[in-house]
């Protein structure tokens, strides 16, 4: 994303420097995720596809196809909730279900996520998932289960 990409995105989107700070430096940085927006319980993300997101056969690794899915659809979530309520009670995916429709093609991956329902314990959505030739390429459900309390941190 250019520097006058963000600009725009965080200007439109004021949680956008939020999820910023919360994708960086973790496996979205890994995998090369990017949000492009994530407003009202819809979120649009980006993977520029590189050599190593290929498996033996050519053809895009359905590890971030579905890594992208998982992401996507919780930056829709993230988008319906304020920061507060997320450190109080995070939210966790409990179900990924992704079904590839094609090899992905080009250079990349843009899944598009929508919360289809939000209940106090439960976040449902469904992503699409288009590739550089905008060909469908997979669809996921994923399902997000919002916790009672903060998580719990031991890395020992």
């Amino acid at each position: 994303m250019t520097d006058a990409e963000t600009a725009h995105s965080t200007e439109a989107d004021p949680r956008a420097a939020d999820a910023e700070q919360l994708e960086s430096g973790r496996y979205w940085a890994m995998i090369g995720i990017e949000t492009i927006s994530a407003v009202d319980g819809e979120a649009v993300c980006r993977v520029e596809l590189r050599d190593d997101h290929f498996n033996y056969n050519d053809v895009v690794h359905g590890g971030v196809t579905s890594g992208l899915i998982d992401s996507a659809a919780g930056s829709a979530v993230r988008s319906r909730r304020t920061l507060e309520d997320i450190a109080a009670r995070p939210h966790a995916t409990t179900d990924l279900h992704v079904s590839y429709l094609a090899a992905a093609r080009g250079n990349t991956l843009t899944a598009t996520a929508r919360v289809i329902r939000m209940t106090r314990t439960a976040v449902f959505t469904e992503v699409d998932v288009h590739d550089g030739d905008d060909r469908l390429v997979a669809r996921g459900l994923v399902t997000f289960v919002i916790t009672q309390g903060p998580p719990v941190r031991d890395r020992t």
